[in-house]
């Protein structure tokens, strides 16, 4: 699998503040007015990088954890006992990777200033998600649609209502592949379809 066609800087994502987004879908205040607001990195508008990059970031970011995780830590089922940091850090280390991925999804359309940016931003995630597809970077195309799929974007109806044709029938066949029903089956079943493809599988969450 091609991850990218040459040498790329990491992208770090910023922690901004809490935003609240109300059934009206308006945020009650400007993150730019919170005091605790702080940024340890670049700030920059999601809408500027290319969904294709946000996927070959990511997947880059992913790739070394998942490489580092050991045969023991999974045989052993380590990571849902109560010593799972010491027993399995490295699968503890891949289900933090997960949820970073889906809560950045989650705040980054909440942040938005306007319901059409916040529903461009929708689309952009997206089409981020279809770009991990395609990669067979499986456990962040859970993590992005996971984060889709989540109570506070779920609700948000007249974003939703703004998503182009395209983009809602792409969002509805990957919420199929990677759909609960029958454990994964049918996302079990692509897996092995890939045979010697290489991915990164979905190994789930904290």
């Amino acid at each position: 699998m091609d991850l990218t066609n040459g040498q790329s800087s990491t992208i770090y994502f910023t922690a901004t503040a809490s935003e609240r987004s109300s059934s009206s879908e308006s945020l009650s205040e400007k993150a730019s007015n919170d005091p605790k607001k702080s940024f340890d990195a670049v700030v920059f508008d999601v809408l500027k990088v290319t969904p294709e990059e946000f996927a070959s970031q990511i997947t880059l970011m992913d790739a070394p954890v998942f490489k580092a995780i050991q045969p023991e830590e999974l045989s052993s089922c380590g990571w849902n006992k109560k010593e799972k940091h010491s027993s399995s850090p490295n699968v503890v280390a891949f289900t933090r990777r997960f949820n970073h991925v889906s809560f950045w999804v989650v705040r980054e359309i909440l942040t938005a200033q306007t319901l059409k940016i916040r529903a461009e931003v929708l689309s952009h995630y997206v089409k981020t998600a279809k770009k991990l597809y395609e990669l067979n970077n499986l456990h962040a195309l859970m993590a992005v649609v996971s984060g889709l799929q989540s109570a506070p974007i779920f609700r948000l109806t007249k974003t939703w209502a703004l998503l182009n044709r395209k983009d809602k029938t792409t969002f509805e066949k990957l919420e199929y592949l990677v759909s609960k029903e029958d454990n994964y089956k049918r996302l079990r079943d692509y897996v092995t379809s890939l045979k010697m493809t290489p991915c990164i599988p979905y190994l789930g969450k904290d």
